[in-house]
């Protein structure tokens, strides 16, 4: 993605408890980032990429500088900063700088994604960096060791990635020259190298060899993949509009009328017509579903969505169908969670979402209105805001918004931030009203204070002195005055998280009310 936008979330941010239930006798109660509403996230640079997964309880930001920022769950160090501590609230991930003959660079990221405890990003000349748990050699190497910090995935030798896509415990990257090489856990032959690792212990205990070092996907190697996604333990692969799919077969996912595993890339029927119409443009994958989009934009859906009744456990829909509530519409954006399911329509500003099960408020209906839904509906605090992408993880959402929009400027921010009361500038808490807050670290200026001066509020993003000075500083400590590499060093210091204010005295407009992110 080439453009910038604002991250919305909806969910759950006990990052720790998603999924899960408390121990015995532990009394928990899980908190929701909203309370079923939709909050702007702050503390970040502007975005132009949003990643989770849909057995992830942590999420991956990138920035147009190429930095890249995470949240949520840490306990395999999958967060990549070095420890396995929680992080709440958005952190950056300490730069990594390369060298190139005498010539040292930082490295600009232009790509992620996240497994269950793993993450992977991809780098702007194509290196690919891992994090979080290696159990079954998901980071491309044998040593089986979490790694809490970013290390090279050195494995995939000359071969230099465009994309990435993550299972719960499993990789495939997709090359620059549209080959797929995966890596991790092939316990039901979702890498696509026509086995399922099983082999027979001494002890007449079956077991899964993990495939710790990249292997090409063969049956594929003839092709360009544009993209891939992955679900749980299946993967899905678009190429020349045909969708093939191969993992587990549970639920009728792979959508070819059967219940069965495949350990080899398989075109789905549907989308394998010689007119490019009925062909896919684009794919998406849940924990247990499959979706796309046909030349017409419009949705296509299998596998199992529901928990009950038709496209449940019991009825599973095991070929790609059409979702009679969509009929009439055209997308641009899919993307599917562990039970949640999100459109973004290619002409009206809204979005439409649905997901059984969805106890988080992951589907950010509104408050008031039921967390979970069989069927699809606007989500009403969206509507009227045009969006970029969306990305679905366990237990929350995340969406990127197209920048400027009025109504954006409404929507409640999260984290609360500690900042002053009074203006940065001039330091004075009058005038309250004319105050305009930065976009990132949510301190106040007045219009008539802000350098250059504003004569009105701006329809786009905006960002304090003390914000684009950092800023600015930044790319100065990256690149030399005179143009030349800053000296190499391994990482650069975390920046510190935001601090989170507990009790605020003024609710400002665009700020959240206090007790926003407890139920």
């Amino acid at each position: 993605m080439s453009r910038l936008g604002r991250v919305l979330i909806a969910g759950g941010v006990d990052w720790d408890m998603i999924g899960r239930k408390p121990k015995a006798g532990e009394a928990r109660e899980i908190l929701q980032v909203n309370k079923n509403r939709i909050l702007k996230i702050c503390g970040m640079d502007i975005i132009v990429k949003i990643a989770t997964g849909p057995n992830a309880a942590h999420s991956v930001f990138l920035t147009d500088d190429g930095d890249a920022w995470v949240l949520g769950r840490n306990e395999k160090g999958q967060l990549g900063l070095g420890d396995t501590d929680p992080h709440p609230h958005p952190m950056k991930v300490p730069t990594i700088y390369t060298t190139v003959g005498k010539k040292t660079t930082n490295l600009k990221f232009v790509n992620a994604a996240v497994g269950r405890n793993h993450t992977i990003l991809i780098a702007d000349n194509g290196a690919v960096y891992g994090a979080g748990d290696n159990k079954m050699g998901q980071l491309g190497n044998a040593n089986h060791k979490d790694h809490p910090s970013f290390v090279h995935i050195t494995s995939l030798g000359k071969e230099k990635g465009a994309s990435v896509a993550c299972g719960a415990e499993f990789t495939m990257v997709l090359s620059d020259k549209g080959q797929l090489w995966a890596f991790g856990s092939p316990e039901y032959g979702q890498l696509g190298n026509k086995t399922n690792g099983q082999y027979l212990q001494q002890s007449n205990r079956l077991v899964h060899i993990p495939q710790t070092s990249p292997v090409l996907v063969a049956a594929l190697k003839d092709k360009v993949v544009t993209q891939v996604v992955c679900g749980t333990n299946h993967t899905l692969a678009l190429t020349d509009g045909m969708v093939y799919s191969w993992g587990f077969g549970g639920y009728g996912r792979l959508g070819h009328s059967k219940q069965e595993d495949l350990w080899s890339p398989m075109p789905i029927e549907q989308f394998a017509g010689s007119n490019k119409i009925s062909r896919a443009t684009k794919i998406a994958a849940g924990s247990s579903f499959s979706m796309a989009l046909d030349g017409q934009n419009q949705f296509w859906l299998w596998g199992k969505w529901k928990t009950t009744g038709d496209g449940g456990g019991g009825t599973p829909w095991m070929y790609p169908r059409t979702l009679y509530d969509l009929n009439g519409w055209s997308f641009k954006g899919i993307a599917g969670g562990n039970v949640t399911l999100f459109c973004i329509p290619s002409a009206e500003p809204c979005t439409i979402a649905w997901g059984q099960g969805a106890i988080h408020s992951e589907l950010g209906y509104g408050e008031g209105e039921a967390r979970s839904s069989t069927k699809p509906d606007k989500v009403r605090p969206l509507e009227g805001l045009a969006m970029m992408d969306v990305s679905c993880g366990l237990g929350h959402s995340l969406l990127l918004c197209k920048p400027g929009q009025e109504k954006l400027q409404d929507l409640p921010k999260w984290p609360l931030l500690d900042v002053e009361e009074h203006c940065i500038e001039c330091l004075s808490a009058e005038d309250e009203d004319s105050m305009l807050l930065c976009d990132k670290c949510d301190s106040g200026t007045h219009l008539q204070c802000t350098v250059p001066r504003l004569q009105a509020v701006p329809d786009v993003d905006w960002f304090c002195q003390s914000c684009t000075r950092a800023k600015e500083k930044n790319k100065t400590k990256q690149l030399g005055d005179d143009g030349s590499s800053s000296p190499a060093v391994k990482t650069s210091a975390k920046r510190k998280a935001p601090a989170v204010k507990g009790n605020s005295k003024k609710n400002k407009a665009n700020r959240s009310s206090d007790d926003d992110d407890s139920e």
